[in-house]
């Protein structure tokens, strides 16, 4: 079997809009420090008025159509990862189908140009979209003249005052997953720990209309964000015991994580960190030299405000922080957000390992990793995220209100792109979402 499978490009589709968490924390009355440099928050993603995570999804996969001169009959599946579903009934991948088929009959491919493509979503909270990418993995294995597109979307939307709220973000992410990698091949051995836990719910909650009990499915989660950090703890823990590759986490020059904020990943790991520094011998000393006791009940608190600690982030996660600072939470498309982040940002060398810690609440974890390929370089300086970034349109506190509690018509950003033009959930579209790709002249695309 061909284990020379992997990542060939990627792509990045930010939503249009921005708040800066400065605003939000004055709004709210936290201490702006607080986000910014204790959880690494600077902005947060919004969706304009016309954006939704078809478009978003869209965008990203046809972004990697593009550049990279994809044939449809080579696309074997488009398998999605979220939790952000508007469709009880069938896949979002499926709208996204939709939408590329059209746009692959406007090159002269024909009208069924993705007839015999496969779409799936997969959910598993944060986690989807790695189970998507290690699904697909197999698929090009068993055939290896296909490709298949995995995409990471979702809009991360929480209880308006809630706790977390300024951790919020939109965004997708296309992989190409294809034989003989130019990006990166993942390599075989991957940990898995799972566990049946609820740090993290979704439920169909039942609210007041006018004097009646109205049944409503609300997306945005009940959560218990002490929990979650225990169960992401537990689970990346028992990951790496299972994971059969390299024993050492300080053997990756980079290391890769689902970053429910940007700094997490520092935090989480730091556990792990000082049991292998004990285990290599190397702990009391380093205690010593600060002054700590490596058994006293406060020391991992301790230990990662020392130099060691802060430099050894700096060296191997803080480049994958980046751009999750401009973001916010993308839930699925967090993790690989941070593997562009580090790539754009670091000065990785062509054969070199990094390390992935995945996770999704409820619970599981994957770890796994990858080799960079030949010429991986040439990939990635064709991203430009940075730029995509630095063109999105900020708006105030009171147009994100507005954003999250009407139903507007007002489009803050009227770029092209496709754009939402019926929600099909008013009396007058039911069934009838549809969808346009706004250039000169817009031309509706429907989607039932």
């Amino acid at each position: 079997m061909n284990t020379n499978i992997g990542i060939d490009d990627m792509a990045f589709q930010a939503p249009k809009l921005y708040l800066p968490i400065e605003e939000l924390a004055l709004a709210r009355g936290i201490e702006n420090s607080k986000l910014r440099f204790g959880l690494g928050l600077e902005q947060m993603s919004i969706c304009d008025a016309d954006e939704d995570i078809v478009t978003l999804s869209a965008s990203a996969a046809l972004k990697l159509i593009k550049k990279r001169s994809l044939n449809p009959k080579d696309i074997g599946r488009i398998y999605m990862g979220t939790e952000s579903s508007i469709d009880g009934s069938k896949p979002i991948s499926s709208y996204v189908h939709g939408l590329l088929n059209k746009e692959f009959e406007s090159m002269g491919y024909g009208s069924s140009a993705l007839l015999h493509t496969d779409v799936i979503d997969m959910t598993f909270a944060c986690i989807g979209a790695v189970d998507a990418m290690h699904n697909s993995l197999d698929y090009i294995a068993a055939n290896p003249e296909k490709m298949a597109i995995v995409i990471a979307a979702d809009i991360a939307n929480y209880d308006l005052g809630s706790s977390g709220e300024y951790t919020q973000g939109a965004g997708a992410i296309a992989l190409l997953i294809k034989k003989d990698p130019e990006l990166m091949v993942i390599e075989p051995e991957w940990g898995v720990a799972t566990q049946c836990e609820h740090d993290f719910f979704k439920p169909i909650r039942l609210k007041m209309a006018e004097g009646e009990l109205v049944e409503l499915h609300d997306e945005k989660p009940v959560f218990d964000g002490q929990f979650s950090n225990q169960t992401y703890q537990e689970r990346i823990t028992e990951a790496w015991a299972h994971y059969e590759g390299e024993s050492s986490i300080t053997s990756f020059g980079t290391l890769v994580f689902h970053l429910p904020y940007a700094f997490h990943g520092r935090r989480i790991i730091a556990p792990l960190y000082i049991n292998e520094l004990r285990q290599q011998g190397r702990l009391g000393a380093l205690a010593q030299e600060y002054g700590l006791n490596p058994d006293a009940p406060e020391f991992k608190k301790a230990f990662t405000k020392t130099d060691h600690y802060k430099d050894w982030v700096g060296a191997t996660i803080a480049k994958g922080e980046l751009f999750s600072s401009a973001m916010g939470n993308l839930y699925t498309a967090s993790i690989f957000l941070s593997l562009m982040s580090a790539l754009e940002n670091g000065a990785q060398l062509e054969g070199e390992r990094i390390l992935f810690f995945a996770y999704g609440s409820g619970s599981k974890s994957k770890v796994f990793s990858a080799k960079l390929a030949k010429g991986f370089k040439d990939r990635v300086m064709d991203w430009n995220t940075a730029k995509q970034l630095d063109e999105r349109t900020a708006i105030g506190f009171e147009e994100y209100i507005e954003l999250r509690t009407t139903l507007m018509e007002r489009v803050f950003d009227q770029r092209p792109g496709f754009v939402q033009v019926s929600s099909g959930s008013t009396e007058f579209n039911r069934f009838a979402r549809k969808y346009a790709y706004r250039e000169a002249v817009a031309k509706s695309i429907s989607q039932s």
